[in-house]
């Protein structure tokens, strides 16, 4: 059997594809300061043809911003980590129309966990405080965390996932770097997991002798943002953002020349 042959067929009972012919989707996500318009960007897929209909999962409770500018986006509130699993499995087991699923955000699906964590903790020791994790309980937090985020990005499907943002100083730098806000390793490790992560942000400009708000993206990593873009087909920065504008980036094929 040739090396073509055996590609063309599978390896260890799985098939094998060239990256060329492997579906098309995305795996991307946004954090920023609260109210730069994260949610209303992931929103944005509901008019991209190959992101839509898309299905927001809502643990943060704000989606209202959506109302007036992508309507027809689906949205499921969840209350607890059960609700979250249930409706996880449905999406991996393809029981629905949805091309695209958005975690809305993963910095409140953080805290969900540690509350649930913490109720079982207070079950079994009720002279616990329960405002005072232990490394135990935040090691099993950051194991949740880690396990949410591989899992949506292993959907057959577009994932985008929604984070605040925050700023630690590195000790050895003394440089305040902006990161998801998302609790011990997980700020760093998160890049690694998804193949893009951008850092919104928004800047005041003169437009015609008045200021006006323009939403930015920022893509690519400096000394003060942790930030990717996997797929190298995303400009440094990407102004007024939106779905539709990232992914024809992505996904556009360009010509080179030997």
């Amino acid at each position: 059997m040739t090396l073509t042959e055996l590609t063309e067929q599978s390896i260890g009972g799985l098939k094998v594809l060239p990256v060329a012919e492997q579906r098309k989707l995305v795996n991307i996500m946004i954090y920023g300061p609260p109210g730069v318009g994260k949610t209303v960007l992931a929103g944005s897929a509901s008019v991209v043809k190959d992101m839509d209909p898309v299905l927001i999962v809502d643990v943060e409770g704000g989606t209202m911003s959506l109302h007036n500018t992508y309507p027809r986006v689906d949205v499921v509130r969840i209350e607890d980590i059960k609700q979250l699993n249930d409706v996880y499995q449905e999406l991996y087991d393809m029981k629905h129309g949805y091309r695209t699923v958005v975690l809305d955000s993963l910095t409140e699906f953080q805290k969900l966990s540690m509350e649930v964590i913490m109720r079982g903790v207070l079950r079994a020791d009720p002279e616990r405080d329960p405002d005072v994790p232990s490394i135990r309980e935040w090691g099993k937090n950051i194991e949740q965390t880690r396990r949410i985020v591989r899992g949506f990005r292993d959907l057959p499907m577009n994932t985008i996932l929604t984070s605040l943002s925050k700023q630690d100083r590195d000790q050895r730098t003394n440089i305040a770097v902006t990161s998801p806000a998302l609790s011990g390793r997980l700020a760093s490790e998160v890049s690694g997991f998804l193949d893009i992560v951008g850092y919104m942000y928004t800047k005041t400009v003169r437009e015609d002798g008045a200021a006006a708000i323009k939403r930015l993206l920022l893509t690519q990593p400096t000394d003060t943002q942790v930030a990717k873009d996997r797929t190298g087909r995303l400009p440094q920065v990407v102004e007024d953002p939106t779905m539709a504008i990232l992914s024809d980036a992505v996904f556009t094929l360009t010509q080179t020349t030997d």
